[in-house]
């Protein structure tokens, strides 16, 4: 990851909703692909103790969007306009997901993105994300 792009992602899990991701630890964001690993901690868990639902659909947002950055020259965030998950198999708490973003397509006003979420311990897709969004 170069400078500028570490620079701009200095934000990244330090305020706003990003927070709710505990312990999430950036692995490799680089040409239009990002990798991420998050436990599942208590934080994240819903009611039966697997990662909420809703923590993936962030997921798919804050990882895919780290993808976008990478791969667009002015490293715009951009503003989603679709999101869409598909759920698969549970993550139980106390495990850890490793989250792969891979940018399909940017252009000069839109980015396309594809999100998996794996379980760390046995690389079961636990959920699958694409998310569209504008680039102002």
């Amino acid at each position: 990851m170069d400078d500028k792009l570490k620079e701009r992602l200095s934000w990244f899990g330090h305020g706003g909703y990003d927070r709710s991701l505990v312990g999430m630890e950036v692995l490799e964001v680089e040409g239009g692909k990002a990798r991420v690993r998050l436990p599942v901690g208590e934080a994240v868990q819903n009611m039966g103790g697997a990662l909420h639902g809703g923590a993936v659909a962030t997921l798919v947002d804050v990882v895919g969007t780290l993808a976008i950055m990478s791969a667009d020259r002015d490293m715009r965030p951009g503003v989603s306009t679709d999101l869409n998950v598909s759920w698969f198999s549970p993550a139980p708490g106390g495990s850890n997901v490793i989250v792969e973003a891979a940018v399909l397509k940017s252009g000069r006003t839109l980015a396309f993105v594809q999100v998996d979420l794996r379980r760390e311990n046995d690389g079961v897709l636990v959920a699958q994300g694409r998310m569209t969004k504008f680039l102002t």
